[in-house]
């Protein structure tokens, strides 16, 4: 190689280096400081957004997030010299939850103080729209970094299942840029790059999810809480008008009518667990009627069986991933598996006018019972939280299938149990 060429090639590469630093350095005054870039990318910066009129009478919710952009109280890096036992919650919106006053965090953190247990954190770690891919990093990049006396990762076998092509280590190269910076190429050495691109683009798991209709929080809620003989009419002409143009208003209106009045009451306002009408919930449950996949037919357990490929082997890679860290880390872990909202009678009550819906929970169990007997083989440390849930009623919502209050508590008690069995050991 000439001297010249030689040149060339080294001043291209101090140039590319150069314009990559200063490209990290400007986006570095739109994203929010580590852990926070770490941890949501579909947020706005912290501070930014504002709380919608519908949450009106929910004092809870105009204050949930601290500076990390988390569920919780502030909280720090290092361990306060006066915390004896610090445990750190990793999962999705079952975790995350702000429509109800308390977290499950939080709430553990009020049975230790009930308790007498001086010095005890509980620090939510929970965001929404994530799964074990981004539980893994989360644990890894952050968790970790918090000196943890254990880890708890919570799986939710509603969406938490991976496919056979995400198994942990498969595919030759990361992504070029994630929701979970440590899991990309950009994130790993321009973090703040990463959250930007990500945060831009809406290319988090939960903002890939949401149609981008101007304010349909709002507009649902006016429909809901409309007159009884507009409400219909008005869903109907939404939905036609956003999510599916081609098919008829006839055709909408048998799907939302099958329960009557009895659809339109649990959206009645009431102080605690109020349920709300998202876009979401409609247009799952029309797509759910038009698709003409395996999905389309389960009713059984037998039904759902026979439509499961791969998903426990890769669901189990991410796990066994995760304990095998926080061993090497010497930290005590607990995945708690979470079951879906059908161990209820009353969400199993509800739900009876449309069995399409219903199938996917119908599969969900039936996978959670196939990962609960694969995880019985391994030395993964986990809780099945079902024994604790089957069977009572008022411990899900009924439309977008999270804990209750109720539901809380109950999986609260259960939690703090076992933390109780770490702090004595």
């Amino acid at each position: 190689m000439s001297k010249t060429r030689c040149f060339a090639v080294v001043y291209g590469l101090i140039l590319a280096a150069v314009t990559l630093v200063g490209i990290e350095v400007a986006a570095g005054f739109y994203a929010p400081p580590w852990p926070a870039r770490a941890l949501r990318a579909s947020m706005p910066p912290v501070g930014g957004g504002g709380l919608s009129r519908v949450f009106t009478g929910k004092p809870w919710m105009d204050t949930h997030y601290n500076s990390w952009g988390m569920n919780d109280q502030e909280r720090s890096i290092a361990k306060p010299a006066d915390v004896k036992f610090r445990s750190v919650f990793v999962g999705d919106s079952l975790v995350e939850f702000t429509l109800n006053p308390q977290s499950v965090p939080a709430a553990v953190e009020q049975r230790a103080m009930a308790a007498g247990v001086k010095g005890f954190e509980a620090i939510d770690l929970g965001v929404s729209g994530t799964n074990p891919r981004s539980y893994y990093y989360r644990s890894r990049d952050i968790a970790l970094s918090l000196s943890p006396d254990a880890l708890l990762v919570f799986f939710f076998c509603g969406n938490d299942f991976m496919q056979n092509n995400e198994a942990y280590g498969a595919g030759l190269l990361p992504p070029l840029v994630d929701e979970s910076p440590g899991g990309s190429i950009v994130g790993r050495v321009m973090p703040s790059t990463n959250w930007l691109v990500v945060n831009r683009l809406a290319l988090s798991e939960i903002q890939r999810g949401n149609a981008p209709i101007p304010n349909e929080l709002e507009t649902l809620y006016d429909i809901a809480h409309g007159p009884p003989a507009e409400r219909l009419p008005a869903l109907v002409r939404h939905l036609k008008k956003y999510y599916y143009p081609d098919l008829s208003e006839d055709r909408l209106t048998e799907i939302f009518s099958r329960s009557g009045d009895h659809f339109w009451k649990i959206f009645e306002s009431r102080p605690h667990d109020e349920e709300y009408l998202m876009g979401w919930l409609p247009n799952l449950m029309v797509q759910a009627e038009v698709r003409q996949d395996d999905m389309a037919a389960i009713r059984t357990p037998e039904d759902a069986a026979k439509v499961i490929s791969g998903e426990i082997e890769a669901t189990m890679s991410w796990l066994q991933a995760m304990q095998d860290l926080a061993s090497a880390h010497h930290v005590p872990l607990r995945i708690f598996i979470i079951p879906t909202a059908n161990v209820s009678p009353d969400f199993v009550e509800f739900w009876k006018p449309w069995p399409r819906y219903f199938s996917w929970y119908v599969l969900s169990e039936v996978r959670r019972q196939r990962l609960v007997a694969a995880l019985g083989k391994t030395n993964v440390s986990f809780v099945d939280l079902t024994p604790d849930l089957q069977g009572k009623t008022g411990v899900y919502r009924l439309t977008d299938a999270h804990w209750t209050e109720k539901g809380v508590g109950i999986a609260a008690d259960r939690v703090y149990s076992e933390l109780a069995k770490i702090m004595s050991h």
